[in-house]
């Protein structure tokens, strides 16, 4: 997926905060919005595009950064005005 998605507003947990420099959270959000979703499953990649292209539901990216560290990016309510993302770890959730 080639352009960049509309991902709304986008709140960093005081978690990511802590373990992600600012340089990597921003690469990291960049590829969400270009969707690449990271190492989701197949079926998640596909209902991430297809969620992409209908404008509808949520996207899920997770990111492995070593050592056991991994970032998720949750985009929530595609195509209305309640859109936005979330960047947490998964004990966030």
């Amino acid at each position: 997926m080639a352009a960049r998605l509309a991902i709304g507003p986008v709140d960093v947990s005081p978690e990511v905060r802590e373990w992600v420099d600012r340089e990597t959270l921003q690469r990291l959000v960049a590829r969400h919005r270009r969707g690449d979703w990271g190492v989701v499953d197949a079926r998640d990649a596909r209902d991430n595009t297809i969620a992409a292209y209908r404008q509808q539901g949520s996207l899920r990216s997770v990111f492995d950064l070593g050592q056991g560290l991994q970032v998720w990016i949750l985009t929530h309510d595609l195509g209305t005005d309640q859109l936005h993302t979330l960047v947490l770890l998964p004990s966030d959730e």
